[in-house]
C-alpha cells in the first residue's frame, strides 16, 4: 500500500510524464542554469504548465513577472503572449538575470522579453512612477516573505480582469495555517494569503500543486482583479 508521500510522488510524476512535455528551449534553460550553478528552485514542469495554460486563457499582452532566477518560467509565460506581446521580469541576483537572458537569446525571445536587474521593491515603484501598467497577467516567485509588500504595487500595475498568479502559497514547514512565529518566511506567506482572501479588490482561490522530487503539497495562488 502507497503511503501518502510515496502517492503523491507518484501522482506527480505521472502528470509531468504525460502532460507536461517541456519545449526545446525551456529544457535549454534548465540545463544552462543548472549548468551555470543555479540552485534548481525554478517551478517544477506541472506548475510551469499551469501557469502557461492560465495566462494563455488571458490572451495577454503584457505579462509581468516577479523573481526570474534562469527564465524558466519566464520562457512558459512568454508562450502565452499574443503575438506583439511583451513581457517584463524581475530579478534581483545580478548572475541569475545574465543566465536568463543567455536562456532568453537562446529561445529567440529578446524582442520579446525583458529582464530588468535590481530589487523588485525599487523596480516596481519605477514602474508605477512611469505608468508602465497595467498588465493583463502578472506572476510572482520572489522571496516569499516579502509577498506582502509585493500586493499593492501589483494591484497598481493591474486593471480589472488582470490575473495574478503566486507561487508557493503553503509553507514547507509547520502546522498548516498555524505558522511558528519564529518561521519569517511561512508568517509572511500566511499574511499573504489573508491579504489575498480579504482584499476588495481581489478574488482568490488556492490551487494545490505537488513539487519537489517527493511530491510536496503546496499551493498556487489564483487571484482576479475585480
Amino acid at each position: 500500500m502507497l503511503t501518502g508521500v510515496n502517492r503523491n510522488r507518484q501522482v506527480k510524476g505521472y502528470i509531468c510524464m504525460h502532460f507536461c512535455e517541456v519545449p526545446e528551449t525551456m529544457a535549454h534553460a534548465l540545463v544552462n542554469s543548472d549548468e551555470k550553478g543555479l540552485k534548481p528552485i525554478q517551478v517544477p514542469d506541472n506548475v510551469a504548465k499551469t501557469i502557461y495554460l492560465l495566462a494563455r486563457l488571458a490572451s495577454p499582452k503584457k505579462i509581468l513577472e516577479i523573481g526570474t532566477l534562469g527564465g524558466y518560467s519566464t520562457l512558459w509565460l512568454a508562450r502565452a503572449l499574443e503575438e506583439d506581446g511583451k513581457l517584463i521580469t524581475l530579478e534581483c541576483v545580478e548572475k541569475h538575470a545574465c543566465v536568463a537572458r543567455e536562456n532568453v537569446a537562446f529561445a529567440g525571445k529578446e524582442d520579446q522579453i525583458e529582464i530588468r536587474q535590481g530589487l523588485a521593491s525599487d523596480l516596481l515603484a519605477q514602474m508605477i512612477e512611469k505608468d508602465e501598467g497595467p498588465f493583463d497577467v502578472i506572476f510572482l516567485d520572489a522571496d516569499k516573505n516579502r509577498y506582502p509588500e509585493y500586493l499593492e504595487p501589483c494591484l497598481r500595475l493591474s486593471r480589472p480582469g488582470t490575473l495574478i498568479l503566486s507561487d508557493n502559497l503553503i509553507p514547507k514547514r509547520g502546522e498548516i495555517g498555524q505558522p511558528d512565529p519564529r518561521d519569517n518566511e511561512a508568517v509572511e506567506i500566511y499574511t499573504y494569503n489573508q491579504m489575498l482572501k480579504d482584499h476588495p479588490l481581489l478574488e482568490t482561490v488556492l490551487l494545490t500543486t505537488l513539487v519537489g522530487e517527493e511530491g510536496r503539497i503546496d499551493a498556487l495562488g489564483v487571484s482576479r482583479v475585480k
